[in-house]
């Protein structure tokens, strides 16, 4: 079975997420609540930042060669796209979003603000904001639910079957075992609802 590459090797990955910096906005959040397959309770780590660069930065610096390794795109492509938007990524970002695994116990999205706020500008913002948060949260549900679940099946969530083939399985519920598609809905619906407060917060910034 092969597994997907993670941030398991990063220098105190527990300490690396920047929170609160100059750079990007971030908020911990624990996840409590009851789905059909029991109780979870796990952590999850949303972001904004003003370009694709600081999609890299919320691990710290120091962490960017892993980072390029996991996510597959040269930190210096990122750098070279900002520097021909002469560091405006409004019109055209390298990274809109980003939704990922960093470590068995780090879910994380990130969000790039500046994109957003001009995409506001251009049509209906509420109608932009819920587009983006509920995209990310519906990502999020989806990665907690498989991590949960699996883990109450004893077996391998960052494994090819735990993240490209849960939902495939899920959304079928004559299989026993499977777990149906109202958690993913009841748990998105949350994600937004906790999730709005810090995130109109977040783009304030840059609306």
């Amino acid at each position: 079975m092969k597994h997907i590459k993670t941030f398991e090797n990063f220098d105190s990955i527990n300490e690396a997420f920047q929170l609160d910096n100059k750079i990007n906005q971030g908020l911990k959040y624990v996840i409590k609540t009851e789905l059909s397959f029991g109780k979870i309770k796990t952590p999850i780590y949303f972001f904004v930042g003003p370009d694709s660069t600081t999609s890299y930065d919320i691990f710290g610096k120091k962490n960017r060669a892993e980072i390029e390794k996991f996510v597959g795109v040269p930190y210096s492509d990122l750098v070279a796209h900002v520097e021909k938007m002469n560091g405006d990524e409004s019109m055209d970002a390298a990274v809109g979003s980003a939704v990922n695994v960093a470590s068995s116990d780090h879910i994380y999205a990130w969000l790039n603000g500046t994109r957003i706020a001009q995409l506001c500008k251009e049509g209906d913002a509420d109608a932009v904001l819920a587009y983006w948060l509920s995209d990310a949260c519906f990502q999020l549900a989806n990665l907690v639910i498989c991590k949960e679940y699996k883990s109450t099946q004893d077996l391998d969530w960052l494994s090819d079957d735990g993240l490209t083939k849960e939902w495939e399985d899920y959304t079928n519920n004559d299989k026993k075992g499977m777990v149906p598609i109202i958690d993913l809905q009841v748990l998105t619906a949350m994600l937004v609802e906790k999730l709005t407060p810090t995130y109109k917060k977040f783009m304030s910034k840059y609306l």
